[in-house]
């Protein structure tokens, strides 16, 4: 299961912070200009153009070089274009500028967190709370990252070429082993497919199913998430099994899908998990989807684009079997190649839509009249 943190929350931010600029900046040319330049990359951070959003905070820099607005502006697609060691040293200009700059202190925490300085993050998003008590969203932030810390603050660890377990106590040592030996042939089989290879670290995350549950809040149906790292629920593993290959291909094509774009649809990103999990549509799930397609009753794919976390247990079913189904489709009909392409596509543009007919050739609606007349 993917959930989405981090990159919404960042524009979200960028945007509220930034939309007073107009008016503080309104008397002189170069002050007119100023306030051109940051709107035009606060647009340009909303519609995913995070390096044109860059360069426009750069410019803007050079007629107001100590407005921390325009290093937080810097500092935030930086963020976003996972450059963090420029985003880690424009946010710290930013709270020198302007120390009660609550949005700074809470984007460095999310820095030490993909660190994985939880202890940092935490210091950093207490100042944040600190200095804007009445923000929730916030402070539940704080509350998540806090209780991680607790849980793993003394995990021992394990490391591979591309991978870091972290684990509770000598008595998971092999079981972390297991996993990672599972992760590193992923890598490569996955990465094969993909023509796609993470060349940054992937955390993975093993807990007890207390601990999962206490952490992730993840839904009772879920078997592990992704949410930046792989975080899974694990009793003493002795030997592979079939099931913890398959959640762990599921978990690390997440992580591939996250790697090459934070924008995918929901439906996508669950339908390559599964897809590579190797999980296969049974006869009886072929009938299911016959009888929901023919009188029209299975829903259009735009509303399987957002989150599948809320959904209860039967919903939560058939969205996977949905998404699983029309990423089949997808791969038989058009070919890995074009999959990835519109995996391309999405990292560039925020619209669904736009980047399937860029990706594949065909427009959203034929791909979708297409994969629904295959069920019939």
């Amino acid at each position: 299961m993917f959930l989405r943190r981090g990159h919404a929350i960042s524009y979200i931010l960028l945007s509220v912070l930034l939309l007073p600029v107009a008016a503080a900046h309104s008397q002189t040319a170069v002050r007119n200009s100023y306030t051109r330049l940051m709107k035009r990359g606060m647009e340009q951070v909303k519609r995913g153009e995070y390096q044109a959003a860059r360069d426009s905070f750069e410019e803007a820099l050079r007629y107001a070089n100590s407005r921390a607005e325009a290093h937080l502006g810097i500092g935030i697609a930086s963020f976003l274009l996972d450059d963090d060691e420029r985003a880690e040293r424009e946010l710290k200009r930013t709270v020198e500028i302007n120390p009660r700059e609550a949005i700074a202190y809470q984007m460095l925490g999310e820095l030490c967190y993909r660190k994985d300085d939880l202890e940092a993050a935490v210091s950093y998003w207490e100042k944040a709370v600190e200095l804007n008590p009445s923000d929730s969203k916030s402070r539940a932030r704080l509350e998540r990252v806090r209780r991680e810390h607790d849980t793993e603050k003394d995990f021992n660890r394990a490391v591979t070429g591309h991978f870091l377990a972290k684990y509770e106590g000598g008595k998971r040592t092999y079981a972390g082993r297991i996993v990672l030996g599972i992760l590193e042939e992923a890598y490569s089989d996955v990465g094969r497919s993909l023509t796609y290879y993470p060349d940054q670290e992937i955390q993975i995350i093993l807990y007890s199913g207390a601990q999962f549950r206490e952490v992730t809040d993840a839904p009772g149906w879920s078997g592990g998430v992704f949410d930046g790292k792989i975080r899974i629920p694990i009793g003493g593993i002795e030997t592979e099994t079939p099931g913890l290959r398959r959640l762990l291909y599921h978990e690390y094509t997440h992580a591939v899908v996250h790697a090459i774009t934070s924008r995918c649809p929901t439906w996508l990103n669950e339908g390559l998990a599964q897809y590579f999990e190797g999980r296969k549509i049974s006869a009886a799930q072929r009938e299911a989807l016959r009888r929901i397609v023919r009188p029209g009753k299975l829903p259009p794919l735009s509303n399987l684009e957002g989150p599948f976390t809320r959904l209860s247990g039967d919903r939560a079913r058939y969205a996977y079997l949905f998404s699983l189904s029309a990423v089949q489709y997808m791969v038989d009909n058009f070919g890995m190649y074009r999959v990835k392409n519109v995996l391309e596509e999405l990292a560039d543009r925020a619209d669904t839509a736009e980047a399937i007919s860029d990706g594949l050739a065909v427009s959203y609606e034929e791909f979708e009249r297409g994969w629904k007349r295959s069920l019939e």
